[in-house]
C-alpha cells in the first residue's frame, strides 16, 4: 500500500517535469528572403531564448565546425566568420571581439547562443538584417541566403579549419633573464638560472618524444623584454605559450606551485605575485605601459577566446606536478601578468615554487627536481594535445 502511494506522488511529479522540459526544448523556424521555408532550428527557453547554433549553421548551408573537446563552435553566416566558446560572453567576428549579455551554452551536444544578443552583435557588425518574431516563432534572414536546394553551400575547408587547432609550435619562455635575476633565494638562488635550466629540460624531452615545434624566448642569461617575449610567440603562429618562474614571498614558510591565467585579480596573494613579476618592467625603461585595472579588463575579454585552453592546460599542470613533487598544490589562479597580456594563443605563467622557503630552494636547485619539474610540464603538454584531437 505504501509502495503504491509512493507512485501516486511521483508519476504526477515525473509528467510535471516531463511538461517542463518539453517547454523548455522547442524551434523556431528560420525563413529566407522570400519568406520560404528554410528549416526549423532548436532553441532553449530559460531566462530569455537560446538558439541552436548548430542547427542554424546547417539550416542556413554555410557550415560550421565543432571542437568540442576545446568547447568552441565556428559558423558562417552571410560569409563572415564568427567564433563562439561555451561558458563565455564573448563572440568573435573575423576577428573582431563583442560580447554578449549572456555566456553560449551547451545541452545535449549543441551549443546554444543567445537568440538577441547574436543578430543585435551581427546587425551592429555590418551583417544584413535579420528579424525575429516571437508571435510566430520565426527567424526571418532578410539576406542572400536561400533554400540550401536552390543554391550550393558555401564551400569551408573544415579540414584546414580543424589544423588552425593543431598544436604545432610551442613557445617557452623561461622568465627573466640578465640584469634581471628575478627573485633571489636565501641561499642566493637566482631565479633566472633556475627558469633556464627547466625550459631547457622541458624543450629536449619535447622534441625527444613529440612532433612539435618548440621555441625558447630566451636560451642563455640575457634580458628579454616582457612585450617582445609575446611577440615572438605571435609572430611565430605559436599554438601554446608557456612562462615559466619561481616564487618568492616574505614568509618563509610560503611554498608550493601554481599556474596563472591572465585574469582580473582574485586575491592579495595573487596580486603580489603579479606584481612582482611585473615589477621587470621598471628595467625597460618605460618602453611598456603598465597594466592598469581598465587595460586588464581589454585585455580578459580579448584573451577570451582562449580561455579554455588555458584553463585546461593549468589544470593538467597542477595535476601532473602534484603526481611528482612533494610540495603543496596551490591550484590554478588568475592575475595580471604582463607577459601573458597579449599572447594571442592559450597562455599561462607556472611559478616552480618558493626560493624565499630555504628548504624549497635548496629542491629547486637539485637537478633530480628540476627535472621532474620539466616532466610534469612535458606530461601535461602530452595530455593537452590528446584534447585537441578531433575525431
Amino acid at each position: 500500500m505504501r509502495l503504491l502511494i509512493s507512485l501516486y506522488r511521483i508519476v504526477p511529479l515525473f509528467f510535471l517535469l516531463s511538461i517542463t522540459v518539453a517547454n523548455n526544448q522547442q524551434s523556431i523556424t528560420v525563413l529566407g528572403a522570400n519568406n520560404n521555408i528554410l528549416g526549423k532550428a532548436d532553441i532553449l527557453k530559460k531566462d530569455q531564448y537560446y538558439l541552436s547554433v548548430n542547427d542554424f549553421g546547417s539550416i542556413t548551408g554555410s557550415g560550421f565546425f565543432v571542437n568540442d573537446k576545446t568547447k568552441k563552435i565556428v559558423v558562417y553566416i552571410d560569409g563572415l566568420k564568427i567564433k563562439l566558446s561555451q561558458n563565455i560572453a564573448f563572440i568573435v567576428i573575423d576577428d573582431k571581439i563583442y560580447q554578449m549579455q549572456s555566456k553560449l551554452i551547451k545541452s545535449n551536444d549543441e551549443y546554444y547562443v543567445p537568440i538577441d544578443d547574436f543578430f543585435n552583435i551581427l546587425s551592429v557588425h555590418g551583417s544584413n538584417h535579420h528579424s525575429i518574431d516571437y508571435a510566430t516563432m520565426s527567424i526571418s534572414l532578410n539576406s542572400k541566403i536561400k533554400n540550401t536546394k536552390e543554391i550550393s553551400a558555401v564551400n569551408v575547408d573544415l579540414t584546414k579549419e580543424k589544423n588552425r587547432w593543431k598544436l604545432d609550435t610551442i613557445i617557452i619562455d623561461p622568465g627573466h633573464g640578465g640584469k634581471d635575476p628575478g627573485a633571489i633565494g636565501y641561499r642566493g638562488t637566482k631565479e633566472k638560472d633556475i627558469t633556464l635550466d627547466v625550459a631547457k629540460r622541458l624543450v629536449k624531452k619535447i622534441e625527444r618524444n613529440m612532433n612539435i615545434n618548440t621555441i625558447l624566448t630566451r636560451d642563455e642569461d640575457i634580458f628579454i623584454r616582457l612585450q617582445d617575449r609575446t611577440k615572438l610567440a605571435n609572430s611565430n603562429n605559436g599554438k601554446l605559450f608557456i612562462s615559466i618562474h619561481a616564487n618568492s614571498a616574505e614568509d618563509r614558510r610560503a611554498n608550493g606551485f601554481e599556474t596563472y591565467m591572465i585574469g582580473m585579480n582574485k586575491n592579495a596573494a595573487a596580486v603580489r605575485t603579479a606584481a612582482r613579476e611585473n615589477a621587470v618592467l621598471d628595467l625597460e625603461g618605460g618602453s611598456a605601459t603598465k597594466l592598469t585595472d581598465e587595460a586588464l579588463i581589454k585585455v580578459t575579454i580579448a584573451q577570451s577566446g582562449f580561455a579554455n585552453g588555458s584553463e585546461k592546460f593549468a589544470a593538467l599542470v597542477q595535476e601532473e606536478m602534484n603526481k611528482r613533487l612533494q610540495s603543496k598544490d596551490r591550484g590554478v589562479k588568475q592575475a595580471g601578468f604582463y607577459v601573458l597580456a597579449y599572447a594571442s594563443m592559450p597562455n599561462v605563467l607556472i611559478e616552480l615554487g618558493y626560493l624565499s622557503n630555504p628548504a624549497e630552494e635548496k629542491k629547486l636547485k637539485s637537478s633530480q627536481y628540476k627535472d621532474a619539474l620539466a616532466t610534469s610540464i612535458y606530461r601535461a603538454i602530452e595530455k593537452y594535445q590528446e584534447t585537441l584531437d578531433t575525431d
